[in-house]
């Protein structure tokens, strides 16, 4: 499947939590602030910024697991 793994991934969840970094990881949080719907979570990882350096909207920077459910679950 490659790639279209991450599409798959995305477009089935309910909300989207990212645990560390990697190329893939930071695709499916692309996928998941295009789709718009769904809150993107981020526990540790990527950072995405601007190019004048700030934070992309939109993505919820947690520092615990216990947070990034309660982000997930609008808590």
């Amino acid at each position: 499947m490659g790639e279209v793994r991450n599409a798959i991934i995305v477009w089935s969840a309910d909300a989207v939590i990212s645990v560390g970094g990697s190329w893939g990881t930071l695709s499916e949080v692309t996928l998941a602030m295009r789709r718009g719907d769904v809150p993107v979570i981020a526990l540790g990882g990527w950072r995405v910024v601007g190019a004048d350096g700030t934070a992309v909207p939109g993505i919820r920077h947690v520092g615990t697991p216990e947070e990034a459910i309660a982000e997930a679950l609008g808590s």
